[in-house]
């Protein structure tokens, strides 16, 4: 019984006792030696060490200590023991054999897990340890699922985790259409068979493996990705010349493993293009294994060669062959949605001059195609996307109810909300992706306000290698769309009305509501912004409103008042987002005196959907920063001209001719004031609405509108000066300047009338405590008239060093720019300095010939 064994049985008892303690069975050493004598294979494995030490690790995953087991192991290696492999070889059999398994289970030692080590383990424990065990085996499994799910999850639609569905694939792996993922060893041979027979033998073998059934004379072998090819063995008793037939037709057999793995391996989530492309293979194969068939009937009736059984085959396997580079490339790389009809473009493009594949390709593109076309189709004539698995070119980041839209909704809108997907663009739609994606949002813009879409053409879309076929199609739905929403803005909703409201307001074109409207807050909006009470503001607006030209505007209701909490500054640059190292002390939140109401007031308009569109958010704080610096620059020029009043009462004074300076100053001030206001008005806002207003009766869709409103913002902001921080900066320092003086002027007034009845009533009335008080504001000793005029010559330095500044800065960035409209103001300011320097020249010798004649007549 014991032939093939090398060692005695008492010592290979030993060795066997030795390995079954390590390994931690119940089985004792006589009842592997029954088996041993049971087996007439016992000893004729010719195993390799290499093999051995795979059987060897995989014990050890059976075992209760695999380190312990894997030590023993190389022990007995180590001294050389004969039939060692052979032992291993029988206890893999014993383990891995579910009918032999049940007798050969490992033994586990209870460990003691309440307690100490002493404790003995009681009736009362037995649930606890259960509960603990059970919750141990819980976790393990989860361990080992974890990184499968992980990885499967990515690409679950967010609905998928309410379903529970079963892993067929996972659970009953013999439903598979392709080879077992364990081989099994030639355990038949053709030794002595005639070779008319091995060629009947192999041929029923052959249609066999051709459909992924293992066979007894060709053995499959594992693969170790999932898109390998595979490889088999041929049993070496065939005839050569038989075997190398049947190894030109085995590739086959290798591919068309490939393409069924491909089809097992797409789930549930993989989406509906890898489906369709899916459903078009199986049709396919559907021919394939009718052809299997009737090769099979000609077998059986015995008219079937392997020279014929070649020639009828090597058509299929071109056909499989082109099968498996397709799926084997989107497999790979794991592509779905339009990269996978990116790949089967490009595919059927490559096969133009195979019309055989070429035919196949276009037939897997097509239907593949049929998904994804009709997201396409629902998008382009609906303006809705129907997309679970997030294949579509076009993303919507979607806010359900218009309600719950923020307040910068709209300008958002048309940017984030729904966006490109550049690796989901199939090829052949590369070129419309921008129309595709404007066509959409036209149309749900449309549905958005409440009307119904109808859908104008009922031409399916189709692929097609021609891109007219359905490019004509996508070119006429986005006509319908953009001239739809266009005329819906245009008529429905007044564009045009609203963006001459926000003119009138914001750019100050209505005039008399200005004016009015300055007169009634000036009170107000002196003061400091927390003691201001934005209601009283709201009441004397809509008083302005009603008693001026802006009663006719139907959109006045929508104006509101609102108080900034900061200057235009730092609006302008929170605005354009400016970053350079440069322009950051102009951001900065720097520790400044409180505003005033003049400084941080500015109109606000309600604007509703769709027109928010167009004057969104962003496009509103853009005319408020021009109508700030608009309405600074008219504060400053009523200022001025309020000085000019209080001169008109200096000029009947006696010695008005002290005050001559100082007229010459505020009439400095308001001209170049008022050129200021002149070039921002005439020069840059009107020329550049009707500019506006020109291209928007050329416009086909709301892009272009879009694009030339912007155009228009763009340019009203550089050409006033604002989006320079430098020149900005230099303007308003002239400004201020100018409203420093005013204040000065202001508070000197009084005192310029009681210096006047001073010098009226003699000396004898003269008061010393308002002297002294007044310092350099009054004018009845030389003294304090020179004290004066220094402090007009100051403001009048300051003004000019302002003035200054700002024609350098416009020249220097006129010079680097080739801005004309900057050269324009640069010109009128610098033609104001020569003219006021001539004017004060003039006065200067008149006052000169004045000292002459008083001179000579003394």
């Amino acid at each position: 019984m014991y032939q093939n064994w090398i060692l005695p049985k008492d010592k290979m008892q030993t060795t066997i006792k030795e390995l079954l303690d390590a390994l931690g069975c119940n089985l004792e050493a006589d009842t592997v030696l029954d088996y041993i004598q049971n087996d007439s294979n016992y000893g004729n494995s010719n195993l390799s060490s290499k093999q051995v030490n795979e059987y060897a690790q995989r014990l050890a995953l059976k075992a209760s200590n695999a380190k312990t087991f894997l030590k023993k192991y190389e022990d007995l290696k180590s001294r050389n023991i004969d039939n060692l492999s052979d032992i291993i070889l029988l206890f893999y059999k014993l383990v891995y054999d579910e009918k032999k398994s049940k007798f050969f289970k490992p033994k586990v030692a209870p460990k003691p897990i309440l307690g100490d080590s002493k404790h003995q383990i009681t009736k009362e424990d037995v649930p606890q340890i259960k509960d603990k065990l059970l919750k141990a085996v819980d976790e393990s499994k989860k361990l080992v699922m974890k990184s499968f799910e992980e990885k499967e999850s990515k690409l679950r639609p967010n609905w998928y985790s309410s379903l529970d569905l079963p892993n067929w694939q996972k659970d009953h792996p013999a439903m598979s259409w392709d080879f077992p993922k364990e081989p099994l060893p030639i355990n038949a041979s053709l030794a002595g068979v005639p070779i008319v027979s091995q060629e009947n033998i192999i041929i029923d073998e052959l249609l066999y493996v051709f459909t992924g059934i293992p066979g007894n004379y060709i053995i499959h072998q594992t693969v170790k990705d999932t898109f390998d090819p595979r490889t088999f063995i041929i049993s070496d008793d065939l005839d050569d010349a038989l075997k190398q037939i049947v190894q030109q037709m085995l590739p086959l057999a290798s591919n068309y493993s490939i393409v069924r793995r491909f089809i097992e391996h797409c789930n549930m989530w993989s989406g509906q293009v890898l489906h369709a492309l899916v459903a078009a293979i199986e049709i396919l194969l559907k021919d394939y294994y009718t052809m299997i068939a009737q090769l099979e009937t000609e077998h059986m009736s015995g008219n079937l060669t392997l020279q014929k059984l070649w020639y009828f085959v090597l058509p299929t396997m071109h056909t499989m062959q082109v099968l498996a580079a397709i799926v084997t490339n989107i497999g790979k790389s794991e592509l779905r949605g339009g990269a996978v009809l990116t790949v089967l473009h490009d595919k059927t493009n490559t096969l133009m001059g195979d019309a055989r594949a070429q035919e196949i390709s276009l037939f897997l593109t097509e239907r593949s195609c049929r998904p994804y076309l009709s997201i396409l189709d629902q998008w382009i004539h609906k303006g809705t996307i129907v997309d679970p698995f997030q294949e579509f070119m076009i993303e919507d980041n979607e806010l359900i109810n218009k309600e719950e839209l923020p307040v910068d909704y709209s300008a958002d809108y048309w940017e984030k909300r729904y966006c490109i997907q550049r690796d989901r663009v199939p090829k052949f739609l590369d070129k419309f992706t921008d129309i595709i994606l404007r066509t959409g949002k036209y149309l749900n813009v449309i549905s958005q306000c409440g009307k119904a879409i109808m859908k104008t053409n009922t031409e399916e879309i189709k692929y097609s290698l021609r891109e007219q076929n359905y490019g004509a199609i996508i070119q006429k739905a986005y006509a319908y769309a953009s001239k739809s929403l266009l005329e819906l803005l245009l008529k429905e909703y007044d564009l045009m009305g609203r963006l001459k409201s926000v003119k009138n307001y914001f750019l100050m074109s209505q005039g008399d509501f200005i004016v009015q409207f300055m007169d009634a807050t000036e009170q107000e909006l002196s003061k400091k912004i927390d003691d201001i009470i934005p209601s009283k503001l709201e009441s004397l607006l809509g008083l302005c409103l009603r008693l001026s030209a802006a009663s006719h505007d139907p959109y006045n209701e929508d104006m509101r008042v609102e108080l900034l909490p900061y200057d235009l500054q730092f609006q302008m640059f929170k605005i354009l987002s400016i970053e350079t190292e440069e322009e950051k002390e102009y951001k900065q939140n720097k520790d400044c005196p409180p505003l005033t109401g003049i400084e941080t007031f500015s109109f606000g308009m309600e604007v509703k959907w769709p027109v928010s569109l167009i004057l969104n958010h962003k496009a509103i704080a853009c005319y408020q920063m021009i109508f700030r610096h608009l309405f600074y620059c008219k504060h400053v020029e009523r200022l001025l001209c309020r000085v000019w009043l209080y001169n008109k009462v200096v000029k009947r004074f006696s010695e008005a001719r002290l005050y001559a300076d100082a007229f010459a100053l505020r009439q400095r001030m308001l001209s170049c004031i008022q050129h200021l206001q002149y070039y921002m008005c005439v020069e840059v806002i009107e020329p550049s609405w009707c500019q506006l207003i020109h291209s928007l009766d050329k416009v086909n869709n709301v892009d272009e509108v879009l694009e030339r409103h912007n155009d228009f913002l763009e340019s009203c902001l550089g050409d006033c000066m604002l989006t320079s921080p430098q020149l900005l900066k230099a303007v308003t320092t002239l400004c201020l300047v100018c409203v420093q003086f005013c204040t000065f002027i202001q508070e000197m007034h009084k005192y310029f009338v009681d210096a006047e009845l001073n010098s009226m009533l003699g000396s004898a009335y003269d008061n010393t405590d308002y002297s002294e008080t007044t310092g350099c504001c009054g004018s009845t000793t030389s003294g304090s008239a020179d004290s004066f005029s220094r402090s007009v010559s100051r403001y009048g330095l300051r003004f000019t060093a302002a003035l200054l500044s700002v024609l350098a800065i416009i020249e220097r960035m006129a010079r680097d720019n080739n801005t004309n409209k900057l050269l324009n103001i640069s010109a009128r300011l610098n033609f104001n300095t020569y003219y006021v320097k001539q004017l004060e020249k003039f006065c200067a010798d008149d006052k000169l010939m004045d000292s002459d004649k008083k001179a000579s007549a003394s």
